[in-house]
């Protein structure tokens, strides 16, 4: 079977065209199909709100101490963490 010259350039371009056009339409869909979707949920807080106590205003005494934490739980508040560098008692509700 012979190949002419211009044969084989039709059949590159069209190769080359269809390719294109896939590309295209994969690039396309990407960018709409996450714009169509729904947005995916954030699972972020919306209101957290934080409360920073200074170690050096709380008593040292155990039963306050527990008293004081006893009380923000009633009010919401959660104990996250204690910044030893500052002294500070952290909560988020």
């Amino acid at each position: 079977m012979i190949i002419e010259k211009g044969d084989e350039n039709m059949k590159f371009d069209l190769f080359t065209k269809i390719s294109l056009i896939i590309i295209v339409v994969l690039l396309a869909l990407n960018i709409i199909l996450p714009i169509l979707s729904s947005p995916t949920p954030s699972y972020a807080a919306k209101n957290i709100q934080y409360k920073v106590i200074n170690s050096e205003k709380v008593s040292i005494d155990k039963e306050n101490f527990e008293k004081l934490f006893n009380e923000y739980g009633k009010e919401g508040w959660e104990f996250v963490a204690f910044d030893m560098a500052w002294g500070f008692y952290i909560f988020k509700r």
